[in-house]
Protein backbone atom coordinates (compact mmCIF):
# COMPACT_ATOMS: atom_id res chain seq x y z
CA UNK A 1 0.00 0.00 0.00
CA UNK A 2 2.57 2.40 0.84
CA UNK A 3 4.68 2.14 -2.61
CA UNK A 4 1.35 2.40 -4.20
CA UNK A 5 0.91 5.82 -2.50
CA UNK A 6 4.50 6.57 -3.02
CA UNK A 7 4.37 6.05 -6.85
CA UNK A 8 1.24 8.34 -7.14
CA UNK A 9 3.13 10.87 -4.85
CA UNK A 10 6.17 10.77 -7.67
CA UNK A 11 3.80 11.53 -10.78
CA UNK A 12 2.07 13.86 -8.92
CA UNK A 13 4.75 15.76 -7.81
CA UNK A 14 6.36 15.25 -11.69
CA UNK A 15 3.23 16.56 -13.08
CA UNK A 16 3.26 19.38 -10.77
CA UNK A 17 7.08 20.64 -11.81
CA UNK A 18 6.39 20.30 -15.37
CA UNK A 19 3.07 22.60 -14.80
CA UNK A 20 5.00 24.89 -12.90
CA UNK A 21 7.98 24.76 -15.12
CA UNK A 22 6.52 24.93 -18.25
CA UNK A 23 6.72 27.98 -20.86
CA UNK A 24 4.36 30.59 -21.27
CA UNK A 25 2.21 30.07 -24.23
CA UNK A 26 3.91 32.34 -27.24
CA UNK A 27 0.86 32.82 -29.08
CA UNK A 28 -0.53 35.02 -25.83
CA UNK A 29 1.71 37.87 -27.58
CA UNK A 30 0.21 37.56 -30.92
CA UNK A 31 -2.99 36.09 -31.40
CA UNK A 32 -4.38 34.98 -34.75
CA UNK A 33 -6.77 36.93 -36.49
CA UNK A 34 -8.91 37.42 -39.51
CA UNK A 35 -8.42 40.15 -41.44
CA UNK A 36 -10.40 41.77 -44.74
CA UNK A 37 -12.87 39.62 -45.32
CA UNK A 38 -14.93 40.56 -48.81
CA UNK A 39 -17.96 38.45 -49.56
CA UNK A 40 -18.61 38.45 -53.84
CA UNK A 41 -20.26 36.73 -56.30
CA UNK A 42 -18.29 35.66 -59.02
CA UNK A 43 -19.87 34.00 -62.02
CA UNK A 44 -22.45 31.25 -61.36
CA UNK A 45 -20.81 30.78 -56.78
CA UNK A 46 -20.79 33.41 -54.06
CA UNK A 47 -17.66 33.86 -52.33
CA UNK A 48 -14.99 35.03 -49.86
CA UNK A 49 -11.73 36.44 -49.75
CA UNK A 50 -9.42 37.13 -46.47
CA UNK A 51 -6.00 36.87 -44.47
CA UNK A 52 -4.91 35.29 -41.54
CA UNK A 53 -2.83 37.36 -39.74
CA UNK A 54 -0.07 36.77 -36.95
CA UNK A 55 -1.19 32.91 -37.83
CA UNK A 56 3.21 31.91 -37.38
CA UNK A 57 4.87 31.67 -34.43
CA UNK A 58 8.34 31.07 -34.08
CA UNK A 59 7.78 27.35 -32.66
CA UNK A 60 5.94 26.47 -35.33
CA UNK A 61 8.24 28.30 -37.98
CA UNK A 62 10.80 26.17 -36.32
CA UNK A 63 8.89 23.41 -36.55
CA UNK A 64 7.99 23.73 -40.11
CA UNK A 65 11.70 24.24 -41.10
CA UNK A 66 12.52 21.04 -39.08
CA UNK A 67 10.56 19.03 -41.84
CA UNK A 68 6.85 19.01 -39.44
CA UNK A 69 3.88 19.40 -41.89
CA UNK A 70 1.19 22.16 -40.71
CA UNK A 71 -2.39 22.17 -41.35
CA UNK A 72 -4.48 24.80 -41.38
CA UNK A 73 -8.11 24.08 -41.28
CA UNK A 74 -10.49 27.11 -42.10
CA UNK A 75 -13.97 26.64 -41.23
CA UNK A 76 -17.08 28.31 -43.44
CA UNK A 77 -20.72 28.90 -42.07
CA UNK A 78 -23.21 30.77 -44.00
CA UNK A 79 -26.69 31.17 -42.26
CA UNK A 80 -29.68 32.95 -42.82
CA UNK A 81 -31.86 34.58 -40.26
CA UNK A 82 -35.31 33.45 -39.36
CA UNK A 83 -37.89 34.76 -37.00
CA UNK A 84 -36.17 33.49 -34.18
CA UNK A 85 -32.94 31.76 -35.39
CA UNK A 86 -30.65 31.03 -37.69
CA UNK A 87 -31.21 28.64 -40.28
CA UNK A 88 -27.53 27.19 -42.31
CA UNK A 89 -27.36 27.75 -45.53
CA UNK A 90 -23.96 26.15 -45.82
CA UNK A 91 -21.29 24.50 -43.17
CA UNK A 92 -17.69 23.12 -44.08
CA UNK A 93 -14.19 23.31 -44.27
CA UNK A 94 -11.16 23.26 -45.67
CA UNK A 95 -7.21 22.58 -44.84
CA UNK A 96 -4.19 24.11 -46.00
CA UNK A 97 -0.92 22.07 -45.24
CA UNK A 98 2.78 23.24 -45.68
CA UNK A 99 5.37 21.20 -45.61
CA UNK A 100 9.44 21.62 -46.08
CA UNK A 101 11.44 19.39 -48.13
CA UNK A 102 14.66 19.27 -46.67
CA UNK A 103 16.57 17.60 -49.49
CA UNK A 104 15.18 20.12 -52.11
CA UNK A 105 15.36 23.52 -49.78
CA UNK A 106 11.51 23.89 -50.52
CA UNK A 107 8.27 24.76 -49.28
CA UNK A 108 5.41 22.70 -50.84
CA UNK A 109 1.49 24.01 -50.02
CA UNK A 110 -1.73 22.31 -50.49
CA UNK A 111 -4.79 23.25 -50.76
CA UNK A 112 -7.36 21.47 -50.01
CA UNK A 113 -9.94 23.47 -52.21
CA UNK A 114 -7.29 23.38 -55.49
CA UNK A 115 -6.75 19.58 -55.07
CA UNK A 116 -4.82 19.30 -58.47
CA UNK A 117 -2.46 22.15 -57.39
CA UNK A 118 0.53 21.80 -55.11
CA UNK A 119 2.55 24.67 -54.94
CA UNK A 120 5.72 24.42 -54.38
CA UNK A 121 8.33 27.40 -53.65
CA UNK A 122 11.94 27.87 -51.96
CA UNK A 123 10.88 31.19 -50.31
CA UNK A 124 9.28 30.42 -46.83
CA UNK A 125 7.86 34.08 -46.81
CA UNK A 126 5.87 33.46 -49.81
CA UNK A 127 4.54 29.71 -48.89
CA UNK A 128 3.12 31.64 -45.44
CA UNK A 129 1.94 33.73 -47.57
CA UNK A 130 -0.08 31.27 -49.93
CA UNK A 131 -0.90 29.48 -46.11
CA UNK A 132 -2.61 32.62 -44.92
CA UNK A 133 -4.48 34.24 -47.97
CA UNK A 134 -7.64 32.95 -48.95
CA UNK A 135 -8.55 34.32 -52.43
CA UNK A 136 -12.01 34.17 -54.21
CA UNK A 137 -13.40 30.50 -52.17
CA UNK A 138 -16.46 29.11 -53.13
CA UNK A 139 -19.09 28.90 -50.59
CA UNK A 140 -22.07 28.37 -52.33
CA UNK A 141 -24.06 28.21 -55.43
CA UNK A 142 -25.61 32.08 -55.92
CA UNK A 143 -29.30 30.24 -56.98
CA UNK A 144 -29.47 28.98 -53.34
CA UNK A 145 -29.49 32.42 -52.08
CA UNK A 146 -32.93 34.36 -52.32
CA UNK A 147 -33.07 38.43 -53.35
CA UNK A 148 -33.09 40.81 -50.89
CA UNK A 149 -32.37 38.42 -48.04
CA UNK A 150 -30.13 38.84 -45.21
CA UNK A 151 -27.39 37.05 -44.58
CA UNK A 152 -24.33 36.07 -42.26
CA UNK A 153 -21.13 34.29 -43.41
CA UNK A 154 -18.46 33.44 -40.48
CA UNK A 155 -15.13 32.42 -41.18
CA UNK A 156 -12.76 30.61 -38.22
CA UNK A 157 -9.62 29.14 -38.69
CA UNK A 158 -8.10 26.61 -36.44
CA UNK A 159 -3.96 26.19 -36.51
CA UNK A 160 -2.80 23.32 -35.38
CA UNK A 161 0.83 21.92 -35.79
CA UNK A 162 0.81 18.68 -33.51
CA UNK A 163 -2.12 15.91 -33.87
CA UNK A 164 -2.08 13.88 -31.01
CA UNK A 165 -4.31 11.09 -30.14
CA UNK A 166 -7.30 12.15 -27.38
CA UNK A 167 -5.98 10.74 -24.34
CA UNK A 168 -2.04 11.83 -25.05
CA UNK A 169 -3.30 15.30 -24.85
CA UNK A 170 -4.82 15.16 -21.36
CA UNK A 171 -1.44 13.83 -20.61
CA UNK A 172 0.52 16.20 -22.64
CA UNK A 173 -1.29 18.98 -22.25
CA UNK A 174 1.80 21.73 -22.95
CA UNK A 175 1.94 20.20 -26.63
CA UNK A 176 -1.59 22.00 -26.96
CA UNK A 177 1.11 25.12 -26.69
CA UNK A 178 1.51 24.48 -30.20
CA UNK A 179 -2.69 24.80 -31.66
CA UNK A 180 -4.64 27.95 -31.48
CA UNK A 181 -7.52 29.10 -32.87
CA UNK A 182 -8.98 32.79 -34.36
CA UNK A 183 -12.23 34.07 -33.12
CA UNK A 184 -15.13 34.03 -35.63
CA UNK A 185 -15.36 36.34 -38.18
CA UNK A 186 -18.45 37.03 -39.07
CA UNK A 187 -20.08 39.59 -42.04
CA UNK A 188 -23.76 40.32 -42.90
CA UNK A 189 -25.24 41.19 -46.13
CA UNK A 190 -27.79 41.36 -48.17
CA UNK A 191 -27.71 39.58 -51.45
Amino acid sequence: MKCWLGRISFFFFLFAAITICSPAPVYALNKAEISDMEVSKSGKDLEVSFHLVDCFNSDMEEAILDGVPTSFRIIVSLEKPSLFLRSKVADFSVRRTIKYNRLNNEFQVELQEHPQTALVTKNFEEAKRWMSTVENLPVVPTCWLAKDQEYYLSVKAELSKVGLPLFLRYILFWVSLWDFETEWHTVMFLY
